[in-house]
């Protein structure tokens, strides 16, 4: 492996004996948006073969500290030194890829036209591109994103056998896991460093805030403890220095004297108890995490029982079919999920719907809310957050500012441009729009890219509890399983039905156990986009 260093000090002397050599160190390094800090780093020192997984909620900061530590983004002041060459798997870069390398055909990205490619052949394309380097560190951004489960199980080798570190942005629980010996939170533009996997790091951070919410509790009740013994003894000094009524002169004069003596004593009391207080550190109270809370639109449904049908539809690129003579049927009040491998035609027929392709028929009354993967299709990135939830909602602009505050977004983000927003608030700005708005027929292509776990979490749970009709398209098994209730599959250019959802549809398949575990493998490979 190479090492160098890009601002011309030496890379430390180390060796590869069980002692990682150092790769890159990052100090001092900080972004800010006008007065908004993003991001700091204090010290931070990375090494060759490990593998740290950064995790934070949309718009912690995770794609800005990758492009300060890639040094494609100029920090507001510290030092970066790199030690080693890097390699950069971005969300949103589309590279050139030499077809006849052999990581290009591992990832069956030969011949593909990227122009024309879908979501999930494009991010081969961008992980083939990456992985044909000869590199000292990798950082990722999301690669798993529109990727079926062969592209995320090849993807998972690939990174496990890589020798160089590692930093991976994703979404992806069990890469995590899998993958990860170190955690890297953002929060509040800070750096918290967690050894362990993903599912240690959830532990950990939940013991810490027990920890750190115990420790406020003790502080804040011996502060008043104090405060109120402070109040008491300070009382009884006001109080002895009052000589009882109908007391002699020689009495009085003793009373004063022992009256003296017990003030001198209780002033040192208090003056111990305010020293104590000045000790005692002022905690603030551990902020809980931010709750994440979406909403839909009810409108009123199409009167037909069914919403949309296709008939007989043929579809071609070049010499590849599509679609040969496919059928399909979208009653009112389901969630569909619709699901094939990489390239089957998912987003395509997602198109037809939402454009009324040849071949589709929809009901009358029918008013569709799309969400495409590509957020161009429902976001202008040349204006704000607000101008783009107005646009696209059908909301007054209060309850608009609401929803969008649910979702995160603080009063001074909605003036900002959509085109300083992070992947995943993107996504929860167009999820905005398409909700709010007047559909009562939801298109939701790849919804759960690139939202952290609470906004993924919150989407779930606002679309499992939806009365209206929607069609899904997503790679994550689970989220489908818990929001659909019907399945349209696409294999061998054809769309076959089946009423219920991906684990009905396992448990009902007759066959040998054999078989069946060779079906779900199968539909495994085709799922997960």
């Amino acid at each position: 492996m190479f090492f160098r260093c890009l601002d011309g000090d030496n890379p430390p002397e180390n060796n590869f004996g069980g002692i990682f050599v150092l790769v890159l160190h990052a100090a001092n390094l900080k972004k800010s948006y006008g007065d908004k800090l993003i991001v700091q780093v204090d010290d931070l020192k990375i090494h060759y073969g490990e593998k740290i997984g950064i995790v934070g909620v949309n718009g912690a900061g995770k794609t800005t500290l990758l492009n300060l530590l890639a040094g494609r983004l100029r920090s507001d002041g510290g030092h970066l030194k790199l030690y080693t060459r890097l390699s950069y798997i971005e969300q949103d870069r589309h590279p050139e890829l030499n077809p006849d390398r052999q990581l290009a055909r591992e990832f069956m990205v030969t011949g593909v036209d990227k122009n024309r490619a879908s979501g999930g052949e494009q991010t081969r394309l961008k992980i083939a591109s990456a992985l044909e380097e000869d590199v000292g560190i990798l950082f990722a951004d999301e690669p798993t994103a529109n990727l079926d489960l062969a592209g995320i199980k090849l993807l998972e080798n690939k990174l496990a056998a890589f020798q160089g570190a590692i930093l991976l942005v994703s979404h992806d629980r069990e890469m995590l896991d899998c993958l990860c010996h170190k955690i890297i939170e953002i929060r509040d533009a800070k750096l918290r460093m967690y050894r362990g996997n993903y599912s240690f790091y959830l532990q950990q951070r939940e013991a810490d805030y027990k920890r750190q919410l115990f420790e406020y509790r003790q502080c804040s009740q011996e502060k008043k403890r104090l405060e109120a013994a402070m109040v008491e003894h300070r009382d009884t000094v006001k109080k002895v220095r009052k000589a009882p009524k109908r007391m002699g002169n020689s009495e009085a004069r003793l009373h004063k004297r022992d009256a003296t003596q017990t003030q001198k004593k209780l002033s040192k009391t208090v003056r111990a108890i305010e020293t104590r207080l000045k000790k005692i550190e002022q905690r603030e109270r551990p902020k809980t995490p931010p709750q994440i809370k979406l909403d839909i639109n009810q409108s009123a449904g199409p009167v037909a029982r069914t919403v949309a049908i296709g008939e007989n539809i043929n579809l071609y690129f070049g010499s590849r079919c599509i679609f040969q003579k496919a059928s399909f049927e979208i009653p009112r009040g389901k969630k569909t999920a619709l699901v094939g491998a990489n390239g089957s035609g998912k987003t395509t027929l997602a198109n037809m719907l939402a454009g009324g392709g040849q071949g589709v028929k929809l009901a009358p009354g029918t008013k569709i809310g799309y969400f495409s993967q590509d957020l161009t299709v429902n976001l202008d990135y040349r204006v704000t957050v607000l101008e783009n939830a107005v646009r696209n909602s059908s909301l007054a602009e209060p309850a608009l500012r609401t929803v969008l505050a649910r979702l995160l977004f603080r009063s001074n983000d909605l003036s900002k441009l959509a085109s300083y927003l992070s992947g995943g608030e993107r996504v929860k700005l167009s999820l905005a729009g398409v909700l709010t708005g007047s559909a009562n027929f939801i298109i939701l292509d790849e919804p759960t890219n690139y939202l952290d776990l609470l906004s993924m979490e919150a989407l779930e749970s606002v679309l499992r509890n939806h009365g209206g009709t929607m069609l899904i398209i997503s790679h994550d098994r689970k989220f489908l399983n818990n929001v659909s209730d019907r399945l349209l599959i696409i294999e061998e250019c054809a769309i076959k039905t089946y009423e219920g959802n991906l684990s009905e549809y396992f448990k009902e398949a007759g066959a040998t156990p054999a078989e069946k575990e060779k079906e779900t493998a199968i539909m495994m490979l085709q799922l997960k986009l």
